[in-house]
């Protein structure tokens, strides 16, 4: 019979909330072995019940793939992501029961949730019957009908082939293997992964979803789409994946268990506090270690990051086109798990994706979205039993979301701000923006008729004021009231992110150095030396370079992808014919490798040159793996010498 043990006294944050605790107020439960009274060995644990016995040098290289932590992303229609599984079209089922039939586990489920009911924890262990027995069944391993198929579909995912090859290598070697459709192979991965997408009803247009307050509606608020195409029948729907079941899977294998830690050790081996090397070195991460947990305004009794396995995410968001067709655009909420080393997290085999989120036309409410999100990230900041199989014991898993990333209109969007054509355009600041007579835009000068500002001393916004002035734009009594309000502020109203204490507003939302460097610095540059950047000229100054002298510089870059390695970056094309196709990793090798030397002597003036070199030098720094913090200092200061300089 299994045993279930406490922590010993000293382990951290033994006290949780009532609702969370297990037996006596522990927090955590061990799975020993049947006989209580045989000590949990060395052996035992690093064996651990998750260990595959069969198809190990397999199961190891595929584990390093997407699919040991990801579900497929397949789709009968156009709705998005996961695979709809339909019991009545399995056709293993019967056979994982069978497999079940056997499982030593199933008197220590019991047990479990005797125990657990006891304590009042019986919704903690609801799934401890699923986790054991996939335990049971990853002891004896994927069958050679499973491997034969997750070897095929690995390949045929990370080859980027077609339906049609797949089907061509099925009869290929009809004598040799024996593979499932490309459908069942993606049904039986999708179910070998245990992770199955969820739903909700949407708006036809892609408006909004139909949660929090619009749950009951029956049409759209914003566009009056009916919700139903018959009762009971929506007619569309959004799917998004459960992040905990990811999470399980990576806990699950030990080598990615192991690269789960490096949050843990970095912080804990992290001697030389002059060193600015990732995330956790920032003063977020480092304050919240220090605060208890709050979510929805509830003060919990565990501190942030108190758990060697406790979790740190950040969010992405943007609009994308799809298909090459500008018509149709996408929201890819993707999460990063920055529990992992930054050389791979942003790798795409170990990025979470929560869903697409289809918008044929403009969201008009994204936090509809993201309601099922913020519930998960809820309850995992709370705490979640999960299974260590390595340590074979039940831990509280937390999961904190501490970062939000995207370009302007997307986090606008995220914060409920007015954006960077508002009258109080910036998330961090408060300054206001001028706009000229007969412009339909604001603009944000240094230098302006009212007196210059200061940038080194800028009216900062902070977490406290952002979300008052939020609240006081949701008070307002009238539709005008609100609009003034969100005008002067800058702010319509508050995120259903912000009721997670985890987060920052703003400073948890930092500017995307891509879209703002790379997408939009740089080629706006180009834009100022070619005379072509809205139409103005160069006034007094005297920066534009000849027509003929360009000429020569786009071939020459173009030319230099002949001698330049693959490794530096993508081919960066002709500037002047094919500005076009220019990514912002072309831009940032045009910008940093070759405009140094292309640049020149190619102004009138060395200062412009000079001007354009600063630039070069600050993002360099910017984007160097390891910062002093005494360079953070020069930094600030050098790029608010660079906009001087430019505004002069």
């Amino acid at each position: 019979m299994a045993k279930l043990s406490s922590l010993p006294s000293h382990a951290p944050h033994s006290a949780r909330p009532s609702e969370f605790a297990g037996p006596s107020g522990t927090d955590r439960f061990t799975v020993g072995p049947d006989d209580p009274g045989t000590p949990l060995t060395r052996d035992r644990a690093r064996r651990g019940p998750c260990q595959v016995l069969s198809n190990e040098d397999r199961l190891s290289d595929y584990s390093e793939s997407s699919l040991s932590v990801t579900s497929p992303v397949v789709s009968d229609d156009d709705e998005g992501l996961g695979v709809d599984l339909d019991e009545s079209e399995s056709e293993s089922d019967e056979d994982w029961e069978d497999e079940l039939e056997g499982d030593p586990n199933r008197g220590r489920n019991l047990q479990f949730r005797l125990q657990a009911a006891a304590a009042g924890a019986k919704h903690l262990f609801d799934s401890s019957e699923r986790v054991l027995a996939n335990c049971h069944l990853a002891r004896k391993g994927p069958s050679e009908a499973d491997m034969d198929d997750i070897c095929a579909f690995n390949l045929h995912i990370t080859d980027n082939g077609t339906n049609r090859a797949y089907e061509h290598l099925r009869h290929s070697f009809p004598h040799k293997l024996t593979l499932r459709s490309l459908y069942l192979t993606q049904k039986r991965i999708a179910a070998l992964s245990g992770v199955k997408p969820n739903t909700v009803d949407r708006c036809h247009k892609g408006c909004c979803c139909f949660t929090g307050n619009f749950e009951d509606l029956d049409a759209c608020p914003y566009c009056n789409q009916p919700r139903f195409s018959s009762p009971g029948v929506p007619r569309k729907k959004f799917q998004y994946l459960p992040l905990k079941p990811l999470l399980d899977a990576m806990f699950r294998d030990k080598s990615v268990a192991k690269l789960m830690g490096y949050r843990h050790n970095y912080t804990t081996n992290q001697r030389d506090d002059d060193i600015i090397g990732d995330v956790f070195d920032g003063s977020i991460y480092k304050n919240l270690c220090n605060q208890n947990v709050v979510v929805d305004g509830q003060k919990l009794q565990h501190k942030y990051f108190s758990d060697s396995r406790d979790v740190a995410l950040g969010l992405s968001l943007d609009g994308c086109t799809i298909f090459n067709r500008r018509k149709n655009s996408a929201w890819p909420v993707i999460l990063i798990n920055l529990n992992l080393p930054p050389k791979i997290r942003t790798r795409l085999q170990w990025l979470l994706c929560y869903g697409v989120i289809p918008a044929p036309s403009m969201i008009k409410n994204l936090d509809s979205y993201l309601i099922p999100l913020y519930e998960e990230l809820a309850r995992l900041a709370k705490g979640d039993a999960t299974l260590d199989p390595w340590a074979e014991e039940f831990f509280w898993l937390h999961v904190y979301l501490i970062l939000a990333f995207g370009d302007y209109p997307a986090l606008a969007k995220l914060m409920h701000m007015k954006g960077h054509n508002g009258l109080c355009p910036c998330r961090f600041c408060e300054i206001h923006g001028l706009r000229p007579p007969g412009a339909k835009v604001y603009y944000v000068p240094l230098f302006r008729p009212d007196g210059s500002v200061n940038p080194a001393d800028l009216p900062m916004r902070n977490h406290t004021t952002f979300i008052e002035q939020a609240n006081e734009v949701l008070a307002a009594e009238t539709i005008t009231e609100a609009n003034e309000l969100a005008k002067e502020h800058g702010i319509k109203g508050t995120s259903v992110l912000s009721r997670l204490g985890s987060l920052n507003f703003p400073l948890s939302f930092p500017f995307d150095f891509m879209h703002l460097i790379f997408e939009n610095l740089f080629p706006n540059l180009v834009r100022h030396y070619t005379g072509t950047f809205k139409n103005l000229d160069c006034g007094t100054e005297d920066y534009l370079i000849p027509e003929e002298e360009w000429l020569e510089i786009c071939a020459a870059g173009e030319a230099s992808g002949d001698t330049i390695p693959v490794a530096f970056g993508a081919r960066v094309p002709n500037l002047e014919t094919d500005r076009s196709s220019m990514t912002a990793e072309k831009w940032a090798l045009w910008a940093m490798w070759l405009a140094p030397i292309l640049l020149r002597d190619r102004f009138s003036d060395r200062k412009y040159y000079d001007h354009f070199m600063k630039l070069v030098h600050l993002v360099n720094k910017c984007i160097s793996w390891v910062l002093k913090r005494s360079e953070l200092e020069e930094i600030r200061i050098g790029f608010q010498e660079w906009v001087e300089e430019y505004e002069e």
